[in-house]
């Protein structure tokens, strides 16, 4: 049981993915100095948003399309994750950076080949990912981002908290929330990505129950902006 007299500064990373970068060096550059602003600040925990990583179109190829975008995004996550691992120990807080799309460990025939995970990274240097179990007509779409589901949540144990981490849509399921009642999660992270003004309040109000149910604090940070790619993002 975590101490009640404890506290936990924390930084919600509402990140502009429409600010386009050079590369992965350089999107990690901007995350190592958003957690020397939060460090300095008293946090021992930065939280980034759903599909962070979307912001990597703004140097993918040009004419890539909607199919091609999961693979391509995939393809960079191990040198993104290689670029982040110091920074948790550099800077002595937790990370939670964001979700990228990663290719499945196992995958079925002729089935989804990537999922949608988030990451937690530790000054321990333990990375913990996350899986989003419930995803949305367009990520499961089969002629669009075409993603898998993940198949279970974790419940990590760090600095005396237990820590969950809900993406997005997972945490407007209140079933998922009794099953994770058991486990008495201190902190609930929910990075999240919506479109509409409707998608925002149904994650924040449901983020605001969530915490109610759980008894626990709930913690959602959302994107600003679409990736700057220069081409049309309508229809995905």
């Amino acid at each position: 049981m975590a101490d009640p007299e404890a506290t936990l500064d924390l930084a919600l990373w509402a990140t502009n993915i429409a600010v386009p970068v050079n590369g992965i060096d350089a999107w990690a550059a901007n995350v190592d100095a958003q957690m020397a602003a939060a460090a300095g600040a008293g946090a021992r925990l930065l939280v980034m948003p759903e599909y962070a990583a979307e912001q990597w179109l703004s140097f993918a190829p040009r004419g890539l399309g909607v199919r091609e975008e999961i693979p391509w995004m995939a393809g960079q996550s191990a040198a993104a994750l290689e670029a982040l691992r110091p920074l948790p120990a550099r800077h002595g807080m937790a990370l939670l950076a964001g979700t990228m799309p990663v290719a499945r460990e196992k995958s079925p025939d002729n089935g989804p080949l990537h999922v949608n995970r988030a990451h937690l990274m530790l000054p321990d240097g333990r990375v913990f990912g996350q899986d989003k179990l419930c995803l949305t007509p367009s990520e499961k779409n089969p002629h669009g981002w075409n993603l898998a589901t993940g198949d279970r949540v974790s419940v990590v144990q760090w600095d005396g908290l237990r820590v969950a981490t809900l993406v997005c849509l997972d945490i407007e399921l209140p079933g998922l929330a009794a099953r994770l009642a058991p486990f008495e999660p201190d902190l609930v992270l929910v990075p999240s990505m919506t479109e509409t003004v409707a998608g925002y309040n149904r994650v924040f109000s449901c983020a605001r129950a969530r915490a109610t149910e759980l008894f626990c604090v709930v913690c959602a940070v959302g994107v600003i902006g679409a990736a700057a790619t220069g081409e049309p993002r309508a229809g995905y």
